[in-house]
């Protein structure tokens, strides 16, 4: 098993993460910039995090979250299969924050969502960002508080154990959501639980000793 992404955490955390805590191995194959442009024409989808299993390479990070709590996660928890409502509400979980993220992506990636380079002047693009710091992040935030505040167990879909949904929507409230606007409360509590858990602290233990 091997994850190819770059060296930042990015969509890429949430996958080293659920591995981690699925106890499987894995090569954490972290490439750079330069070397990407060298495989991206290779990649299906000219995009990375690609998990590569058995010679089968997999693309796009839900995608890959639920194949790993399914394939590697014996306890079921990461992903629960075998309960299809529950599972469900993981994967609208895990599309809400692809949602909560489409404004910032299309300020940022311009050209992957059909809009050219020329139309998003600076005062534009810094409107854009501006209205989806202060607007679409705020009420995107609040669906996931609530969520939060009627779960019994303090993971988003009420599950005794965190899912792929709870590492991808701490994962990204560490990285884009903090660099962008300071958290409230209940999400600092939430990040802080899931990197707490003593197999994420120690993989990040690891990580930091090896930078």
């Amino acid at each position: 098993v091997e994850l190819l992404y770059f060296n930042i955490s990015g969509l890429g955390e949430p996958i080293r993460l659920a591995l981690t805590l699925a106890g499987q191995p894995f090569v954490d194959r972290r490439v750079s910039f330069d070397e990407f442009q060298q495989l991206k024409p290779t990649l299906r989808f000219g995009q990375v995090p690609c998990l590569v299993v058995d010679g089968v390479e997999l693309f796009q990070s839900a995608a890959i979250l639920r194949y790993v709590g399914q394939a590697f996660d014996p306890s079921g928890t990461l992903y629960p299969r075998r309960d299809l409502a529950l599972a469900s509400k993981v994967d609208a979980l895990m599309d809400q924050v692809a949602d909560m993220l489409v404004g910032r992506k299309v300020y940022k990636y311009k050209s992957r969502f059909g809009f050219p380079d020329a139309l998003f002047t600076p005062e534009l693009t810094q409107t854009v960002e501006r209205t989806w710091r202060d607007e679409t992040l705020p009420r995107h935030l609040g669906f996931f508080i609530r969520c939060l505040a009627e779960s019994p167990t303090g993971w988003l879909a009420g599950t005794r154990a965190p899912t792929v949904a709870d590492l991808l929507l701490a994962c990204v409230l560490r990285t884009d959501v903090a660099n962008a606007a300071p958290l409230p409360q209940s999400l600092l509590a939430f990040v802080d639980a899931v990197y707490s858990l003593p197999a994420v602290k120690a993989f990040k233990q690891a990580e930091e000793a090896a930078r």
